[in-house]
């Protein structure tokens, strides 16, 4: 539930940022200021949020996730995210090309995550609650970050 939070806070943020500016005239800088706030909000916290979890309390975040507890995979996957928070951070003082290698970076991840945690709960009937819960913000963010990126074009 706190990954659909914080995706859904940096729309919100993105979105109240492009209203009250009135450079944001155009669908493609709409776009690019939704997709700014998407990497440097939702990505960055979400991957600090995911590292912390992941690294520091592997055991209690397996076994939400119905998964075995001490399995090193868990504090690799850890800092795989915290790589994530430093990359969402970066976006700020670096720009498009940068943006899109933080999506390349993360995408398949969260992408290939949603489809896992989907197939545990058909295949395996695994319905802890961060096992369910995670599958709408693993796709929706890597979505999302997806096709801003491709709206927020500049125009040729």
């Amino acid at each position: 539930m706190i990954f659909l939070v914080i995706w859904i806070l940096g729309l919100l943020v993105g979105f109240i940022t492009a209203v009250i500016n009135p450079a944001m005239h155009t669908f493609s800088s709409f776009c690019q200021n939704l997709l700014f706030y998407q990497l440097t909000i939702t990505l960055t916290i979400s991957g600090a949020v995911s590292f912390i979890g992941h690294v520091f309390r592997s055991d209690m975040v397996a076994e939400s996730i119905g998964w075995g507890k001490g399995s090193p995979f868990q504090k690799e996957l850890g800092f795989a995210e915290a790589g994530f928070a430093l990359a969402g951070l970066f976006c700020i003082f670096y720009h498009r090309e940068f943006w899109l290698a933080a999506i390349v970076l993360a995408s398949p991840l969260y992408l290939l995550a949603g489809i896992n945690h989907i197939w545990e709960v058909v295949k395996k009937k695994n319905y802890a609650p961060h096992n369910t819960w995670t599958i709408l913000p693993d796709l929706l963010m890597p979505i999302s970050w997806i096709l801003l990126f491709i709206f927020s074009a500049p125009k040729i």
